[in-house]
């Protein structure tokens, strides 16, 4: 935009008048335009705050969470850090009854927040005083008091959202004043010195016009219409320079939130998916629990059988209870713990040793394990299941028999369990169906083991996604099972 010179010189030769009104028009504009800076300033305040709040809640939440499940001193001291930043950012909320919708729901928000810090707190010393019921259930007063905090701060949004509705409709009804304000201005100007210089008027009259096209196409919603090339005085180039200044303004602040919005969908998107990968976690637990009855008194009792069948010279049937009562024990164990190779063999070793006690030469075990991979990592009870499904769903119907070979061994930088049968396989529906998520979990789970889906998920969980289980199957040539772990990752 190039400037012809100063309008306050050539506007001082016609009158003084003319200067006062141009004068006016851009005071006018200008403390508008700080006013609207200003309203979108706290705007921003705000929103910052509840960010700020949600950010804190979840940290706290996700901290508190890992402390009471491990006594981590760095969750504690992460829930600390989180607890204290949500502490900070509370007192800045109302807290006094007002009439208010906002102010109201700030009071609501802070006396939950306040709920939730005491449960909180409540939880941990319970746990470091060992009050396990107590922490547990002041955990779980706290997770509810977390979820009813993120309804309220979903809430505040939408409010805030139609504030900025509402910010937005009165900067439309502002510069449609302001536009008709220094229309009106420069109107009287105009004719006041018409009579005077014409070519003076018209030279300011077409830049004002093409400045009126620009702000009611920012009436419109059109922010990315920039100001034309413009010959005008200084004055009007600097009114024009400081539009275009206001319209970028704009357009900036509304993109930002449209960013923020996007970046906080992500977020939730992320925390629903870690969310349904801890209950899938728990569920696999659970089903492996199902299968014990009273375990740590059925281990026990074993223990002394034996010492009873060493002392009355029966040794097959105290190798039976050694054996069956170091399964158990191993069974006992966390299954979301992760094991080595090796000790995993060991346990199917004594697993394979009841299966031909119980079944005789009827069916045939080979194991073979490479030395490479007995010292990387997987989780526990992924074996044994697979070989219990094995006999029992593909050699236990066949009269002739049937052989099982399980294998250990590496290939690149993973490790691969597998197991074969020479069963009667399945067809492709079949596998698709195991290998999916619904009725056929739940119905291999009932007929008595803990499940090829449950031994995915667990793989699946351990490993970040980064391991897989294969089923390969044909009817009448039997069934391959394979798990492929990654190296160096541990079960999480």
């Amino acid at each position: 935009m190039r400037r012809r010179g100063s309008l306050r010189g050539k506007m001082l030769a016609i009158t003084v008048f003319l200067l006062a009104v141009v004068g006016t028009a851009t005071l006018y504009t200008g403390f508008a335009t700080a006013q609207l800076a200003g309203s979108l300033g706290l705007l921003f305040q705000r929103n910052q705050l509840i960010e700020d709040i949600r950010t804190a809640l979840a940290g706290s939440a996700i901290a508190l969470g890992g402390y009471l499940s491990s006594r981590s001193e760095a969750n504690l001291a992460a829930f600390r850090q989180n607890s204290g930043i949500l502490r900070e950012r509370a007192r800045i909320l109302n807290r006094s009854v007002r009439v208010d919708e906002a102010l109201l729901l700030q009071r609501e928000l802070a006396g939950l927040v306040d709920r939730f810090l005491s449960d909180a707190d409540a939880a941990v010393e319970a746990k470091s005083r060992r009050y396990m019921e107590t922490s547990s259930e002041r955990y779980e007063s706290a997770l509810r008091t977390a979820e009813l905090v993120r309804t309220i701060i979903e809430r505040i949004e939408r409010r805030n959202l139609s504030a900025s509705i509402d910010a937005y409709t009165g900067l439309d009804a502002r510069i449609g004043a302001i536009v008709a304000t220094n229309a009106a201005l420069v109107v009287a100007a105009i004719l006041m010195a018409f009579t005077v210089f014409v070519r003076f008027t018209w030279a300011i009259t077409v830049p004002l016009s093409t400045l009126a096209d620009s702000a009611r196409a920012i009436a419109r919603g059109d922010y990315d219409r920039e100001l034309p090339s413009l010959e005008a005085a200084e004055e009007i180039a600097t009114t024009a320079a400081a539009f275009e200044n206001m319209r970028r303004s704009v357009r900036a602040a509304f993109e930002e939130l449209k960013s923020k919005a996007e970046i906080e969908r992500r977020l939730i998107e992320e925390e629903l998916q870690l969310v349904d990968m801890d209950r899938k976690l728990k569920d696999a637990e659970l089903l492996a629990l199902q299968a014990q009855i009273n375990p740590h008194f059925l281990y026990n009792t074993l223990s002394a059988g034996m010492q009873l069948a060493l002392a009355e010279g029966a040794d097959r049937t105290a190798d039976f209870i050694e054996k069956l009562g170091g399964f158990i024990r191993y069974a006992l164990r966390s299954p979301s713990r992760s094991v080595s190779v090796a000790d995993e063999i060991g346990c199917l070793e004594r697993y394979v040793w009841l299966l031909r006690l119980r079944f005789g030469e009827r069916f045939t075990f080979s194991i073979e394990a490479d030395p490479a991979v007995l010292g990387m990592e997987t989780p526990a009870l992924v074996l044994q299941p697979l070989v219990e499904n094995a006999v029992t769903h593909g050699l236990h119907t066949r009269e002739s028999g049937g052989s099982v070979r399980i294998s250990a061994r590496r290939e690149g930088a993973a490790a691969l369990l597998e197991v074969s049968d020479t069963g009667v396989g399945m067809d492709a529906k079949t596998v698709s169906g195991l290998l999916e998520e619904g009725g056929a979990v739940e119905r291999q789970v009932s007929e008595g083991g803990i499940g090829l889906r449950n031994v995915i998920r667990r793989v699946t969980l351990a490993t970040a996604g980064r391991g897989s289980v294969r089923l390969v199957s044909r009817p009448g040539e039997g069934t391959t099972v394979t798990v492929v772990l990654p190296s160096g990752e541990e079960e999480t």
